[in-house]
C-alpha cells in the first residue's frame, strides 16, 4: 500500500470514529474499552501504531472482540482527533460502524 493509500485509509477510518463518538458509540480509552470488552459488547478494537507493550499484552487477553485494527494510527493522531492529551485504543461495538470499518479493508 502506498504512503496515500495509507493517508486515506487513517482520514476515512478517523471519520467512521468521529462519527460513532458523535453516536455516543465509542469507548475511549483502556478503561471503557475493557468495560466494553466486560459487558460482553464483543466490541471491535482499534489500537495505535506505536502503543507501548504493556498494553498490547492487555489488548490481546481480551475476550471477547470481534477483532483489533492495528497499526492504522498513531497516538499522537488519535489523541488529537479526539481533544485527548493521550490515547492509544479506542473501540465500537455498534454493528453498522463495524461493517463500516471493514470496509475499509482493516
Amino acid at each position: 500500500m502506498t504512503e496515500e493509500n495509507n493517508r486515506d485509509q487513517a482520514e476515512k477510518l478517523l471519520g467512521l470514529l468521529g462519527l460513532a463518538r458523535r453516536a455516543g458509540r465509542l469507548g475511549m480509552g483502556l478503561s471503557a474499552v475493557e468495560k466494553m470488552v466486560v459487558k460482553g459488547e464483543n466490541p471491535l478494537v482499534i489500537t495505535t501504531s506505536d502503543m507501548g507493550d504493556s498494553l498490547k499484552s492487555k489488548v490481546s487477553r481480551w475476550q471477547p472482540v470481534r477483532g483489533v485494527v492495528s497499526g492504522v494510527l498513531t497516538g499522537e493522531e488519535m489523541a488529537r482527533a479526539f481533544g485527548r492529551e493521550k490515547l492509544a485504543v479506542v473501540a465500537v461495538s455498534d454493528s453498522g460502524f463495524v461493517k463500516g470499518i471493514r470496509k475499509l479493508g482493516l
